[in-house]
């Protein structure tokens, strides 16, 4: 089953972020629900700011001032510590957090000779990215430079007359005060979830359940605004903050809900409660207008609804696949031939796809004359040929079970549809907002047909998926930067709802995980790969990947990498799992 969400409204990083509640703490038995008090809006519980120390010079006032703007309590109280105080009272607090690390501070020459109680102080560093309004964190990655001026009160203490017009905040802080959570809404079909990862501040840690919950109600991210949906439907509020109930259950009572099926019901408490467990392990108590919104479910835990996300794993009950000498043999201890033409070589097949349910297979086979083709048809049965013909194709990638994509020469996105009458029909999806000129070299879509990543010059690209039928646009395609320099990212597929996983062309970093959003990229060992050239994921994010001696496989980045003894498929051959 599946799920999603609509764009309500976004809520303005101040204010989301001050959202207070009360703590959740453990799971006894039920009791009678008692409503713990609402916390007023913006009133901080967190211990006070300490000011800047009286010894600190101008250049450690500005580098402690970057620190403090990850601290937004009480409206940026500690960041105003090191302003003078004319700049604290007058100081508009930008709306993005601009993420920098690489932080160089230096007098700027000339500019501060005639007056000793002035410096005009040089910042040059990098920039990684940007948090925005909506609390979603989007690459943008290059290197800024500004100058800032600071003044020595009489007492003696260095301070910032003239903060950046932007709000930049140190990496290593912005970490240690913000953490990433995953709000769900609803897939392409709406009757599962997908994550949407954000970013909120960690403390109060009490008061962490009414802030995703507020996220939850305004809606996907702008990245994904037109591709995600929700169930939850648009002015809907809540009576009051998450609270915890007596016996330890979280209280979310909606309001403004209106008439609803008893399917949207359940799609709603599947978004608020996998959202939820991201923070807390407590039982949901989901009530609307003060009732039970499922009269059946008192409360709720992720288990209870657990059906709604299972699209985001790859199936288990789905035998993968490999291309073996042009035929597609089922990738087992026994790597028996796959049923029909596919698998006794009618087809001369050079990659391959098999849709979720296994019911369904897309190969990119060898032309007659020169090329490629696409064929698509039943497994074990015959495939027919669609009019898609290339040089080359990139793997293809299905979305559903009635929908496959594929890369032409690099450069067409071609889509193959199939109506409830069993006819394909094949249209060219606009690419145009992809990098300028660039290659694409592979292209996954998620689970829940709602995102794609691709591989466009080396680089990582994600986008959503807007629409369905006869037409779909790519959403706000973005590179995502910052984890490995200048290395060549070569393939990529999605390790979970909200992961990547790529290899690269690196021996010191030749597989990566790499979050959604790229904010993370951490490595797998380096082990004794060289040059992987293909990856694939299995179910428990097993990821495969194959280099010039072996195929490999590994289940965790911490894990050694181990070859694949008990199949009996070679180096060069192609593995593949449903998706």
């Amino acid at each position: 089953m599946r799920l999603r969400g609509r764009l309500v409204r976004a809520v303005a990083v101040l204010s989301v972020l001050s959202v207070p509640v009360t703590g959740c703490a453990s799971i006894p038995e039920e009791t009678e629900a008692k409503a713990i008090r609402q916390v007023e809006e913006g009133r901080e519980t967190s211990t006070q700011p300490q000011p800047p120390s009286e010894r600190s010079g101008a250049q450690d006032i500005v580098r402690s001032f970057l620190d403090a703007t990850a601290q937004p309590a009480n409206d940026y109280e500690a960041a105003r510590l090191r302003l003078t105080e004319r700049a604290a009272e007058s100081w508009k607090v930008p709306e993005e957090l601009v993420i920098v690390n690489s932080v160089n501070i230096f007098p700027k020459q000339g500019e501060n000779a005639d007056d000793d109680s002035v410096q005009i102080l040089q910042l040059d560093m990098h920039q990684r990215g940007r948090i925005r309004p909506d609390h979603s964190f989007v690459s943008d990655e290059k290197d800024i430079s500004l100058t800032v001026r600071v003044e020595r009160r009489s007492d003696g203490q260095w301070r910032i007359t003239d903060p950046p017009k932007m709000l930049l905040v140190h990496r290593k802080e912005f970490i240690n005060n913000y953490r990433s959570v995953s709000v769900y809404f609803l897939d392409q079909q709406r009757d599962g979830v997908i994550p949407d990862v954000r970013w909120v501040r960690q403390h109060p840690d009490s008061t962490l359940p009414a802030r995703v919950i507020s996220l939850l109600l305004s809606g996907p991210s702008k990245s994904f605004d037109s591709a995600m949906n929700t169930a939850i439907p648009e002015g809907t509020t809540t009576g009051s903050n998450v609270s915890e109930t007596k016996s330890g259950a979280l209280l979310v009572d909606l309001r403004g809900l209106g008439e609803l099926s008893s399917k949207k019901k359940r799609l709603i408490a599947a978004q608020v409660v996998l959202t939820l467990s991201d923070v807390r392990t407590a039982r949901v108590k989901l009530q609307h207008e003060g009732a039970p919104l499922l009269p059946s479910s008192d409360s709720l835990r992720p288990s209870d609804v657990s059906e709604y996300e299972q699209q985001n794993e790859v199936p288990r009950d789905v035998e993968p696949l490999a291309v073996v000498d042009e035929k597609l043999r089922v990738f087992s201890e026994q790597a028996p031939s796959v049923p029909g033409p596919a698998g006794d070589g009618s087809y001369q097949i050079t990659n391959a796809a098999r849709s979720d349910d296994g019911s369904r297979l897309a190969a990119v086979e060898r032309a007659d004359e020169e090329g490629v083709d696409l064929r698509v048809g039943p497994y074990g049965g015959a495939l027919r040929k669609l009019p898609i013909h290339g040089s080359f194709m990139t793997r293809p990638t299905w979305r559903g079970e009635s929908e496959v994509w594929t890369v032409v020469d690099g450069k067409r996105v071609m889509r193959a549809t199939r109506d409830e009458n069993g006819s394909w029909s094949v249209t060219e999806v606009d690419s145009s907002a992809f990098p300028d000129g660039g290659s694409i070299d592979a292209l996954r879509i998620a689970r829940g047909g709602t995102r794609l990543a691709a591989v466009v010059n080396g680089r990582i690209v994600v986008a959503g998926i807007a629409g369905s039928g006869s037409e779909v646009l790519l959403h706000r395609p973005t590179t995502l930067t910052g984890g490995l320099g200048d290395t060549e990212i070569k393939g990529v597929d999605w390790l979970s709802g909200d992961s990547l996983v790529a290899i690269t062309g690196s021996d010191d970093v030749p597989v990566v995980k790499v979050s959604i959003d790229g904010f993370f990229w951490p490595t797998y060992r380096s082990s004794n790969l060289r040059d992987p050239s293909r990856v694939t994921v299995g179910p428990g994010q097993r990821v495969i990947v194959s280099d010039k001696e072996y195929l490999w496989q590994v289940r965790d980045q911490s894990d050694y990498w181990e070859v694949l003894q008990n199949i009996p498929i070679k180096k060069n051959s192609i593995p593949f799992f449903p998706g």
